[in-house]
């Protein structure tokens, strides 16, 4: 029965718009990233090292200046698919030229970027050009089976529903960190008088939780479709502008058409009246294909759960945090110190600032992996002798500073273990 509702010949208009939607976000992100100067302090600035993921160290920046042109190159791609031109060919070359861009580098690590990674694979797979295309005027028009619409719903259900049960945590049900998010906003134009209100932070902290919760859902449901889609853009237009979030909210609010039928978009968008008449798409392998995706959905659902197999809270160790939709939900700032003594026990004066920027090294104090990789760049400076003692005393939510490190663990010379907890990271009290 699912199998036949997925396969099930649709109105390809909702996938074709969304299509749309996705193209135009990515060229503003792209083309944006060079303009207001996010490429130059991440990829450009760092004079050595760049925070790839681990394992992934030969994946390195363009020298000089050519991640500049790495940008323009993808935001060129993101107008190809805006348009429908060469689809099935720009479509893999923006995947991957975004998964480059994505592994290449942590210091300034962002879900919204993950799950346009996601959503770029998505789209290589996806017949999202057989209408509003360029390619389509060439080759005609057809219509797409269901699953192609209904994994990107199901996709964005998981990213909500893992946003929200994040957030079920003392600091936040309580407004601890919300009241953070909106300190230093009271005194801006027409909406400082949202965030002077007492009980700002708590009806913050409150909404975010339902509106995560309950959103997918009741844009699904025919009933209440409206009403979620004027919450919902109210809800990102405010994220807009409260934490300056970059494209995700507009990407979000713009991926509603996925939600609507096809006869109100055609209405809405001045289209010819079309249906499920139109011929079907060629369609090779469709048990592969339904496989693919029930697997991919599966994926998605344990990842976000690996950092309950991890002692401790991920909050503080980091394990198990990326890939896992756990956004906007901490605030931590630390210092550190590094200790280096070569074979003969004499001290080696380092400054971390020679090597990094400022935004790196703020980065790292509170992020243990980056800690360990920052021990084992060291010894590619001062060779495979030297030992490296780290102090990282660290605050989560302002609470007093703690050490994250064991201070007395040589981290030069330390494994790090992918699927294992690391016993150097110290455990967190949440005594205040």
């Amino acid at each position: 029965m699912i199998k036949t509702w997925l396969l099930k010949p649709i109105d390809p208009i909702q996938v074709a718009l969304w299509r749309i939607v996705f193209g135009l976000v990515m060229v503003f992100e792209c083309f944006g990233a060079v303009l207001i100067g996010w490429t130059k302090m991440v990829f450009i600035d760092p004079p050595s090292l760049t925070f790839n993921f681990i394992g992934l160290e030969w994946l390195q920046p363009l020298p000089g200046n050519g991640m500049y042109f790495y940008f323009i190159a993808m935001g060129c791609l993101a107008v190809f698919i805006t348009i429908g031109w060469k689809y099935r060919y720009v479509m893999p070359l923006f995947a991957i030229g975004w998964a480059g861009l994505y592994f290449m580098h942590k210091t300034s690590y962002n879900n919204h970027h993950y799950l346009m990674f996601l959503l770029s694979g998505m789209f290589c797979f996806t017949p999202a050009h057989v209408q509003l295309s360029l390619d389509a005027r060439r080759k005609g028009k057809s219509t797409i089976p269901n699953l192609f619409r209904w994994q990107y719903l199901i996709l964005f259900l998981i990213v909500y529903t893992y946003a929200s049960v994040a957030k079920f945590y003392p600091d936040w049900i309580s407004g601890r960190f919300t009241s953070m998010l909106v300190e230093g906003k009271e005194t801006r134009p027409f909406i400082g008088w949202l965030y002077r209100a007492e009980y700002a932070p708590l009806i913050l902290a409150w909404g975010g939780i339902f509106y995560d919760l309950l959103v997918i859902p009741a844009l699904l449901w025919k009933r209440t479709r409206n009403f979620a889609l004027v919450i919902s853009i109210g809800f990102h237009l405010y994220n807009s502008i409260t934490l300056e979030i970059g494209t995700f909210p507009y990407m979000m609010i713009g991926a509603s058409v996925l939600f609507f039928p096809p006869e109100l978009l055609r209405k809405r968008f001045k289209r010819h009246p079309n249906d499920t008449s139109l011929p079907a798409l060629s369609f090779h392998h469709p048990q592969l294909k339904l496989m693919a995706l029930y697997l991919f959905i599966a994926i998605q659902v344990v990842l976000p759960l690996r950092h309950h197999i991890y002692p401790g809270t991920v909050f503080w160790t980091e394990e198990g945090h990326r890939l896992s939709w756990r956004m906007m939900l901490r605030y931590k700032s630390g210092r550190i110190h590094f200790t280096i003594s070569d074979k003969n026990n004499k001290l080696i004066y380092h400054n971390p600032l020679d090597h990094i920027t400022k935004k790196q090294l703020n980065t790292m104090c509170s992020h243990p992996d980056m800690i360990w990789q920052y021990a084992q760049f060291l010894k590619k400076i001062y060779g495979d002798d030297i030992r490296v003692y780290v102090k990282a005393y660290v605050s989560l939510n302002r609470r007093p500073m703690q050490l994250l490190i064991d201070p007395n663990v040589d981290l030069a010379h330390t494994k790090w273990h992918r699927f294992k907890h690391s016993n150097w990271i110290l455990p967190f009290s949440w005594d205040d």
